[in-house]
C-alpha cells in the first residue's frame, strides 16, 4: 500500500471522542486559528449575557469541507503548527507555503478560485487531494490533480510545464485539423465511389461546395442569355398601321415574328 493512505494521527474534535484522521504530512493540511466569541455561561445573568474571545483552530484536510476539525486550541497545536501560530500572532495570512494555486490555471482564474473555496491554496496541496477531496470538488478533480503533479515533476526537473503544455496543445489542435482534413477526404471519395457505381443517384445528392446556391443555379441555367436576347430583340420590327388595327397585341413585348 502507498505511504499516501497510511494514517499518520488524528485530529480531535472539542472532548475527544471524535476526530479527523491525518493522511500524509501537515504541510498540506488548511490549518487556521482564530479568535471567536464563546459565551460564558458562569458569569452571564439573565438579561445580560457575558462573551469573551477565545483562540480556535480550525484543520482542514484540502478539498474535503464535509469533515472540518473546529475547536478550542491546545498547547500541543501551538508546537505543531508553529508558521500558522506565528503569522496568528503577528497578524498576517494563514495560507500553507507552497507554489499558488493560481499558477497551475494562469488562463482559467475561476477553477483556482473555486480550488480556494474548498481549501486549496497551493500546487502541492492540489497534487496531494484525497479521495475523498476529489470526489467532493467533483468533474475535473482528478484532472486537477493529475495536471498538479506534472507541475511540480516538470518545476523539478527544471523544465517549464506551460511551455511543455502549450506544445502539447498545439498538437492537439494539429490533430483536431488532421481529422478534419481526413473527414473530408473520405467524404469526396464516398462522392466519387457513388458517381461510378450510381450515377443517377449521385445527380440527386451533388456533394456540398462551399458557398454554392444550387436553387439559383437552375435558374440561371434556364433563364435566356444576354447574346440570346439581345437577338430576339434584334428581330422585332415595328407593325405597320393596317397590322394595328386588325392585330393590337403586335407591337407588345411577347409578340415574335
Amino acid at each position: 500500500m502507498s505511504n499516501d493512505f497510511k494514517a499518520t494521527g488524528v485530529d480531535w474534535n472539542a472532548g475527544g471522542h471524535t476526530g479527523l484522521v491525518r493522511f500524509g504530512e501537515d504541510v498540506n493540511l488548511l490549518v487556521m486559528f482564530y479568535n471567536k466569541s464563546v459565551h460564558i455561561p458562569a458569569l452571564s445573568t439573565e438579561g445580560r449575557p457575558v462573551y469573551r474571545d477565545e483562540i480556535f483552530i480550525k484543520i482542514q484536510q484540502p478539498g474535503e469541507v464535509l469533515n472540518i476539525i473546529d475547536r478550542p486550541v491546545v498547547e500541543q497545536d501551538k508546537h505543531r503548527f508553529k508558521r500558522q501560530w506565528a503569522n496568528f500572532c503577528h497578524d498576517r495570512t494563514q495560507v500553507p507555503e507552497g507554489s499558488p494555486i493560481i499558477l497551475l490555471f494562469p488562463n482559467h482564474p475561476a477553477v483556482a478560485e473555486n480550488l480556494r473555496g474548498v481549501g486549496v491554496y497551493t500546487i502541492e496541496q492540489c497534487a496531494e487531494l484525497s479521495a475523498s477531496a476529489i470526489d467532493t470538488i467533483g468533474r475535473g478533480a482528478q484532472e486537477y490533480v493529475n495536471r498538479a503533479k506534472k507541475y511540480l515533476e516538470m518545476a523539478n526537473k527544471g523544465q517549464s510545464f506551460h511551455k511543455l503544455q502549450a506544445e502539447l496543445d498545439t498538437e492537439k489542435q494539429k490533430n483536431r485539423i488532421m481529422e478534419q482534413q481526413i473527414s473530408e477526404l473520405k467524404n469526396q471519395m464516398n462522392s466519387m465511389n457513388m458517381k461510378l457505381v450510381d450515377p443517377v443517384r449521385a445527380s440527386l445528392a451533388p456533394p456540398f461546395v462551399m458557398n454554392y446556391d444550387a436553387q439559383s443555379e437552375r435558374i440561371n441555367n434556364n433563364a435566356p442569355t444576354k447574346e440570346a436576347a439581345d437577338k430576339a430583340k434584334r428581330n422585332r420590327r415595328t407593325p405597320t398601321v393596317e397590322e394595328q388595327i386588325t392585330n393590337p397585341l403586335m407591337g407588345s413585348e411577347d409578340s415574335l415574328i
